[in-house]
């Protein structure tokens, strides 16, 4: 059955809501508002972060305590969100989305590229993050490039 125009413009509305969510994020931790980055989640709200030894945030307090503690300096870190694939289901949704970041790591310039698994929720009327999955390609000091980091040369 065809989706009715209203349902099809609550999908957009809801598709650029979400993708607004993420650009938040980014112009939060951007400007070192760890307070605000943990108040787009759920209470129930989950940060993993693949790949290393930190264990997954889970919860409101945890939330603010971990963006409190890693996100409190503007320009410390500089993430671009792009290349959204997003499916909504209601109040539900999830989806993928592509991330690069600049930053800081004692004293080093770095670069990275990876992208997110993301599941959202509407929370009275708002978008939320329930659950940010973030999978890394490189994490690498932007002189030595990911290229060099991975032992290849590669040409466009």
């Amino acid at each position: 059955m065809a989706k009715s125009l209203e349902q099809r413009i609550q999908e957009l509305e809801d598709r650029d809501a979400i993708k607004e969510l993420t650009a938040k994020y980014c112009w939060h931790v951007a400007h070192g508002e760890g307070e605000a980055v943990a108040n787009l989640f759920s209470d129930d709200g989950v940060l993993e972060i693949t790949g290393g030894d930190t264990a997954p945030v889970r919860g409101r307090e945890a939330l603010l305590k971990f963006y409190r503690a890693s996100v409190r300096e503007p320009e410390a870190a500089i993430p671009f969100i792009q290349n959204h694939i997003i499916v909504i289901e209601g109040d539900e949704a999830h989806g993928t989305c592509g991330i690069e970041a600049r930053f800081a790591r004692n004293g080093e310039s770095v670069t990275a590229a990876g992208y997110y698994e993301d599941r959202y929720r509407r929370v009275n009327g708002n978008w939320r993050f329930v659950q940010r999955k973030i999978f890394f390609h490189h994490v690498v000091p932007l002189k030595q490039g990911w290229a060099e980091a991975k032992g290849q040369s590669r040409r466009p």
